[in-house]
């Protein structure tokens, strides 16, 4: 048995993607690393707002949360908590900026690993904290960020 088919046994990912699907960057890294994981046999949920669901196959889980909602609100973090608890994944791994507050909000809910996929300098340092492990998008992005767990995964390379 290979490291890798003896990990996918086990490992479950579920991406938290923010905001409405714009088509952009964040979007495409997104569902080429969802098939790329399923293609390796990892099991790969995807927490997004509903206009993302046109971007993966059958092979990728899809849950509706209407991340459309102020990033505060008790209804989008009570909603994300419980799709993350029903799906129980290794691994919980934030995109965007209301992402990362939320997963950052509800982290103590739920037992998986949290990263952070940093695209832009946009997300609040403070928020980097709450995550096990930050991924940069270049060498530019990794050294403004502020984390001891820092991997630079150049954009595109997913």
């Amino acid at each position: 048995m290979t490291l890798t088919s003896n990990i996918s046994q086990t490992l479950s990912v579920c991406f938290a993607i923010s905001g409405l699907n714009t088509g952009g960057g964040i979007e495409r890294h997104v569902r080429d690393l969802a098939h790329g994981l399923v293609n390796s046999n990892i099991r790969v949920t995807i927490l997004a707002h509903e206009s993302y669901k046109c971007l993966f196959d059958h092979s990728v889980g899809f849950r509706t949360v209407r991340f459309d909602r102020w990033r505060y609100s008790p209804f989008l973090l009570r909603e994300f908590t419980k799709q993350v608890l029903a799906v129980n994944p290794s691994i919980v791994h934030a995109h965007g900026r209301k992402a990362a507050q939320v997963v950052s909000l509800t982290r103590e809910k739920f037992p998986s690993r949290c990263i952070l996929t940093v695209h832009n300098l946009n997300i609040k340092p403070h928020l980097y904290e709450n995550f096990d492990t930050i991924i940069a998008v270049s060498p530019a992005v990794a050294r403004k960020v502020d984390h001891p767990q820092v991997q630079t995964i150049l954009n595109g390379c997913s």
